[in-house]
């Protein structure tokens, strides 16, 4: 049976798949390369791992680097990227046979669940800027939170509000342009707690990359892709309107003291466990099994 178009998961399958035409882009890989810097700052040593939206596949590579002995499955909504990211995994095969390591796993699948035969439920659940992807950032937390097991540790990035910030200047407002929008890193956190996860850390850098002319910054941007649901503005899609920004940056870089374009990237990072008690309801508070009798893991920092 075909998918419906209103289905929000198939528009996120196919938009992806647009992505498996090129390599990763630079930004995407720096953010997972700088997430997998804060691995070490954890306890945990997780035995499962979930990556969604595990893209190119670059996060796989440093997720096995911190965790050679546990189970890692990738999930990735477009079959072509998943493709993609097993194709680059396939040289480094031979290395996790040397080291009598498990395979690292690829899967298709939605970005809130696990497919058939992947790993059920994860002690680390980690996801590269892939939250943005999402029509509705809460139920994404939500489901993420159910694919956690109890002392989990969820880790992620997006992109925060002042990400090209330079879009929003007048004269590209005069154009009849809209920079894309994102969800405020505290806003983020007040999520994550309505959701059950606890004690979330959020913090952010900004970045400024540049670029020798804007063909190069206009492919970075679209190698990034776009979600194709109500929640992001539909600016910057016909031709015209990429001519108009190109004729833009050019302009601006023409006037820089630097001559390239540049542009500002607010890279968020957050992380939060969920607790092995759940929040009480109604005066009932859920502890599971495991915590009887002592049995309980340690909760992960």
């Amino acid at each position: 049976m075909s998918a419906k178009p209103s289905d929000p998961d198939a528009g996120v399958r196919i938009a992806r798949d647009r992505l498996a035409r090129r390599e990763a882009p630079f930004l995407w890989q720096e953010a997972a390369r700088r997430m997998a810097e804060r691995l070490p700052l954890l306890r945990l040593q997780p035995a499962q791992v979930l990556d969604l939206g595990c893209a190119w596949g670059d996060g796989l590579a440093l997720l096995r680097a911190q965790y050679p002995q546990a189970r890692i499955v990738g999930i990735e909504p477009s079959p072509r990227l998943a493709e993609a990211a097993r194709t680059r995994h396939a040289a480094r095969g031979w290395l996790q046979r040397l080291r009598a390591a498990p395979a690292t796993e690829i899967a298709c699948g939605a970005l809130h669940e696990s497919p058939a035969g992947a790993v059920a439920a994860a002690q680390l659940l980690w996801s590269n800027l892939a939250l943005g992807w999402a029509a509705d950032t809460g139920a994404l937390f939500a489901a993420w939170n159910r694919l956690l097991l109890p002392d989990g540790v969820l880790m992620f990035t997006t992109f925060g509000p002042d990400t090209l910030r330079e879009l929003r200047e007048p004269g590209v407002l005069e154009l009849g342009i809209e920079a894309p929008s994102w969800i405020d890193m505290h806003d983020l956190g007040d999520l994550l707690v309505a959701q059950g996860f606890a004690e979330p850390v959020m913090d952010m850098e900004l970045l400024r990359l540049r670029w020798g002319d804007a063909d190069a910054a206009l492919r970075e941007l679209a190698q990034l892709g776009r979600a194709p649901h109500a929640a992001t503005h539909p600016g910057l899609r016909t031709p015209r309107a990429w001519q108009r920004l190109r004729e833009w940056l050019l302009a601006r870089a023409a006037a820089s003291s630097h001559g390239q374009v540049e542009l500002s990237f607010e890279l968020v990072y957050g992380h939060a466990f969920k607790p092995a008690t759940s929040r009480a309801e109604h005066g009932v508070a859920s502890i599971g099994v495991e915590q009887i009798g002592g049995r309980g893991r340690s909760r992960p920092r």
